[in-house]
């Protein structure tokens, strides 16, 4: 089933903290130089953490649901 409106699955569109996402990106980090960069766990945490970074950067996309849309 292919929903075409996601407001029907969420009543408000969720928001991201800036402040929280770049504590996230820290975290990440740090655990990614405890694993090592050739960890499969390491690669996992680099894609969320590049991520993150890109919503960062870019505040004025809106996330819905994993995907994120500019306004």
């Amino acid at each position: 089933m292919i929903i075409s409106d996601p407001s029907v699955l969420l009543s408000e569109a969720p928001k991201i903290d800036i402040s929280e996402a770049r504590w996230a990106i820290e975290y990440l980090s740090l655990m990614i130089e405890k694993l090592g960069p050739e960890s499969p766990v390491s690669l996992v945490l680099m894609q969320a953490r590049r991520e993150l970074a890109s919503l960062v950067q870019s505040p004025s996309g809106t996330v819905i649901g994993p995907l994120r849309i500019a306004a």
